[in-house]
């Protein structure tokens, strides 16, 4: 399976957030964040959809907050009533994945599971960044410590 690492800078998404300390990162199907995405999509935005995760929680191995949306650079291109978070500049392990809807999102956690598992990428949980190239792809961006052993 095949991933990049690349360098990225700074990212901010604006949007709604989505609290979720019961749902393990990855899970196909969540009503609050079905009706969050609902609600962004109805309104004017300033960039291209978006996520982030934040507030990993290290006991329940997975993050507090998604925060679903728009890459934004500067708050005059936030809508009103969404809040911004961001993912700090550093190296990022990149993984994507092309089909349709749950397919797609389990093949990209295959893909994640399978470095994570085979030590060819050790997380920081700083938090990730995903973006959608187009209507069936999507790429997640995951904060790494170090250099991976090999990207295969």
């Amino acid at each position: 399976m095949q991933f990049q690492i690349v360098e990225r800078d700074e990212t901010w998404v604006a949007g709604l957030p989505v609290r979720s300390p019961k749902r393990a990162l990855g899970r196909l199907r969540d009503l609050a964040l079905e009706e969050a995405w609902s609600a962004v999509l109805k309104q004017q935005i300033g960039g291209p959809l978006a996520s982030i995760y934040t507030d990993f929680a290290p006991d329940l191995y997975t993050y507090n907050t998604q925060i679903v949306g728009y890459q934004c650079s500067s708050l005059d291109e936030v809508t009103r009533g969404h809040i911004v978070a961001r993912v700090p500049r550093g190296r990022y392990a990149v993984f994507s994945a092309v089909g349709e809807f749950p397919n797609v999102m389990t093949d990209l956690w295959t893909q994640i599971t399978y470095a994570e598992e085979h030590g060819q990428i050790k997380r920081s949980f700083l938090g990730d960044f995903e973006c959608y190239p187009h209507a069936y792809g999507i790429e997640m961006f995951l904060a790494i410590e170090s250099e991976p052993s090999s990207s295969t």
